[in-house]
């Protein structure tokens, strides 16, 4: 796998990155403020009035776009902070929206709103499969740009830049930044192939990542039915990799993933593990159901392979005394 760094989720609440965004009132280009293929202008000038602007009481999160008549599609992030959320139409008015349902594992959300869309709602891919090399859209509302387009191609099917992404993502070329997260990708025939996601900087270049629609029909169909997925979590914050510098300055074996702060309610704090913040010797996590982990990110891929509800065996040493406990995964605490 090439190697990820700075790797952000889209939202521009995140690390402050609104600090990148222009400020001042949403700007509606008229003209494509990046030269592209002649067909994706075209596919910009009849698709963009379908895209809107999602904001929360802070202000600007992300973007979104109509997929069907009071029917909103957007990045999960963008919405997981909870509402009430308020659609800033390419139009200029706005209106107000609720949360349907969402799929964490797969950075998707559904809104529904009685606002009429100003142009059509967008058709979705679901059934052709994004290809490399070929050409791609995104309108959304990076750089404090309102619904303006971006253009670029796919560069790699089935990426996984990072356990804490979801999987099989699409890489793409597309200069995104903030504010774009939830925009569509569009292809030729002005088909939304999936949502943007993420950003990041690989050792091919900068990179951006959209969650594809391709085969997740029936997936749509559950959150407008209101179902909510969610990540499966130990409810765990500051897990550290135990490394020989650490490991002498706690006086602890090294190896494994230090316990930082048991969130209460959490699966790791019903499974009784003790973190830093109870005083005395922390636990540090050695395996997740026999497989060894050493960072943060082995801990959380072996924790994603599962889901909510599902029983997990964690072997953990406390101390000089090295034992296996049961957790059962759920929601992060408070979600």
């Amino acid at each position: 796998m090439r190697k990820l760094g700075g790797l952000l989720l889209l939202l521009p609440l995140l690390l402050a990155l609104n600090l990148l965004l222009t400020k001042g009132p949403p700007v509606l280009w008229t003209e494509p403020i990046q030269a592209g293929p002649e067909t994706l202008q075209e596919v910009y000038t009849k698709a963009h009035p379908a895209v809107l602007g999602v904001e929360g009481p802070e202000g600007t999160r992300g973007t979104g776009f109509f997929y069907a008549p009071g029917l909103v599609l957007t990045a999960y992030h963008v919405v997981a902070e909870g509402g009430p959320f308020t659609l800033l139409l390419a139009n200029r008015t706005r209106a107000q929206a609720r949360l349907l349902g969402f799929a964490e594992p797969l950075d998707l959300a559904v809104l529904a709103t009685e606002a009429t869309p100003p142009a059509p709602p967008l058709p979705l891919e679901t059934e052709r499969r994004p290809q490399a090399g070929e050409a791609v859209l995104h309108i959304g509302n990076g750089r404090g740009q309102f619904i303006a387009p971006r253009y670029g191609r796919v560069t790699r099917l089935e990426a996984n830049p990072s356990a804490f992404l979801p999987q099989g993502l699409v890489e793409t070329s597309l200069p995104l930044a903030p504010g774009d997260s939830g925009g569509p990708v569009l292809d030729a025939r002005g088909k939304v192939l999936g949502v943007a996601v993420a950003i990041g900087q690989t050792e091919a270049g900068f990179r951006s990542y959209f969650t594809p629609l391709f085969g997740r029909g029936e997936v749509l169909l559950a959150l407008e039915r209101g179902e909510r997925r969610y990540w499966p979590y130990l409810g765990l914050r500051g897990p550290r990799a135990l490394t020989p510098e650490l490991a002498r300055e706690l006086g602890l074996p090294p190896g494994g993933v230090l316990v930082g702060e048991v969130v209460p309610g959490g699966a790791a704090h019903r499974a009784g593990l003790r973190g830093l913040e109870a005083g005395g010797v922390p636990d540090v996590i050695l395996e997740v159901n026999g497989v060894p982990v050493n960072s943060f990110e082995d801990l959380l891929r072996e924790v994603r392979r599962h889901q909510v509800g599902d029983r997990i065996a964690l072997t953990v040493r406390r101390g000089g005394q090295v034992f296996q406990v049961e957790a059962v995964l759920a929601p992060f605490p408070g979600r």
